[in-house]
């Protein structure tokens, strides 16, 4: 077993004999990444070791072990006799006083009751103690304008968004953003340098165009040092643009053509074309992209979201085309859908699903296939799901603008296993039917490429604006 794998697996071990939950919900997690690395790898030993670990931490958390147990039998009998089944039994009871003790805050979150924006800053009041480590912020750009977004955690507003706007600025939006967040966004048309204030109760950010103008003095004085708390923090605190990674995935490539559609045209060729394109435009808007193929080459499943997870991407998005399953369909079947990971519910999914679906994980018995889709971090389905709405709604309008005739096939899920390991939201987009005879041709016009590149770029940055924290 690798070094970095065992040190993972004695990191979680000791994550789950905490007394905190939060850190033995950290060594939990751990164990289902190792798992997810270990079917990846096919690497039988670090399997074993993380269902172990997911048996254990499961029994200390109260949860239902019975898919572990099933995966790690499938792979060994022995493994799971009576007498580890009630060892895990014994640990669950054992650890049920600890799990009861762990601390639940009892008391109310901060409640705003007061807000207004004078003297170029926006003030905040709130009933309570507001801790401003608690406040975290980023700085988003869109077309024309540029976003300053604050996060308050642990309180909460009367309202569902209050709006002010002003000169100096565009708009100001307060708004309950989660249960656990408000979440303060002020656009401005220029950059400008915030700086933000929590004194107790009393949070306070300026605005644009706020600068103290003091008279002139003859007389020499000392100027008045500003408190750390009014000033921005410097280091990983401070506020900043972040750069965000995007990994594209043309699907197929090389050896496997893909769909072959109209006029013998082939799948590979134009999600590449696509990808392309879509690249340019993101590294216009200040993204870092990379792609997993660039040329005609084949590359494996498990090696496209393995190159994701490397570049530490912040989204992933493999693009493909989609076929008519008979002849007679041509005509018929047309539009475009995004995917994201999970099991089928549709017998739709599941047909486009082993279209695209390779031998590389064919292998796997029921209930590693079982486990695998049952241990995916269920954030990151979300947030996937997420990524898939606002993907498909703006491709759509892109291309509406130019096309008739576009049909939404909507947002589903299915067991892609090009999605399988992704650490990051990862979606599968369906451009559309390369066996359609117009939409097959529209696949390969640099036009409607164009549109549908600045659609994904759009539905990204539509997920950055809603949902980045």
């Amino acid at each position: 077993m690798a070094s970095d794998g065992l040190a993972r697996l004695n990191s979680a071990s000791k994550a789950i004999a905490s007394d905190s939950k939060s850190v033995v919900w950290k060594g939990y997690h751990e164990y289902q990444s190792l798992y997810m690395k270990a079917l990846l790898d096919q690497n039988k030993t670090l399997q074993i070791k993380a269902l172990q670990g997911l048996i254990k931490a499961s029994g200390i958390l109260g949860l239902d072990p019975s898919r572990y147990k099933n995966a790690l039998k499938a792979i060994n009998p022995k493994l799971v006799a009576k007498k580890e089944i009630k060892k895990s039994a014994r640990s669950s009871a054992k650890h049920t006083a600890s799990v009861q003790r762990y601390p639940a805050s009892s008391s109310k979150k901060p409640r705003l009751i007061k807000s207004g924006v004078e003297n170029g800053r926006l003030t905040l009041v709130f009933s309570g103690k507001v801790d401003r480590r608690s406040i975290k912020h980023f700085i988003l750009e869109r077309k024309g304008a540029i976003l300053y977004v604050f996060d308050l955690k642990n309180v909460k507003i009367p309202f569902s968004i209050k709006r002010f706007r002003g000169g100096s600025f565009k708009e100001i939006r307060v708004a309950q953003f989660d249960p656990k967040r408000v979440r303060v966004v002020i656009e401005t048309a220029k950059p400008y340098k915030p700086k933000l204030s929590a004194d107790s109760k009393i949070v306070t950010i300026t605005l644009p165009g706020s600068v103290n103008r003091k008279k002139k003095s003859s007389k020499k004085s000392t100027p008045k040092r500003e408190s750390s708390a009014a000033l921005m923090p410097a280091g990983e605190d401070a506020i900043m643009h972040r750069k965000f990674i995007v990994v594209i995935d043309p699907g197929h490539g090389g050896k496997d053509g893909g769909a072959v559609g109209y006029k013998r045209r082939k799948e590979k060729d134009a999600v590449l074309a696509v990808a392309k394109r879509l690249k340019r435009v993101l590294q216009k808007r200040g993204f870092l992209v990379y792609l997993t193929r660039s040329r005609d080459v084949f590359i494996p499943l498990k090696n496209r979201t393995r190159f994701a997870n490397k570049k530490q991407a912040d989204f992933f998005l493999s693009i493909h085309a989609n076929a008519a399953p008979k002849r007679g369909d041509h005509y018929k079947s047309k539009g475009l859908e995004t995917f994201f990971l999970s099991p089928a519910r549709s017998g739709r999914a599941k047909r486009v699903a082993a279209v695209e679906n390779s031998a590389d994980i064919s292998d796997l018995d029921k209930y590693t296939k079982s486990t695998y889709l049952n241990v995916i971090n269920r954030e990151k389905i979300i947030e996937s799901n997420k990524l898939a709405i606002d993907l498909q709604k703006q491709i759509l309008l892109s291309l509406k603008r130019k096309y008739r005739g576009v049909v939404d096939n909507g947002v589903r899920e299915a067991p892609f296993w090009v999605l399988v390991g992704a650490q990051m939201p990862a979606v599968l987009i369906e451009i559309g039917y390369i066996t359609h005879p117009i939409e097959g041709a529209r696949l390969f016009n640099p036009n409607y490429q164009n549109l549908l590149a600045e659609g994904m770029a759009n539905g990204i940055e539509s997920y950055i604006y809603h949902n980045e924290r």
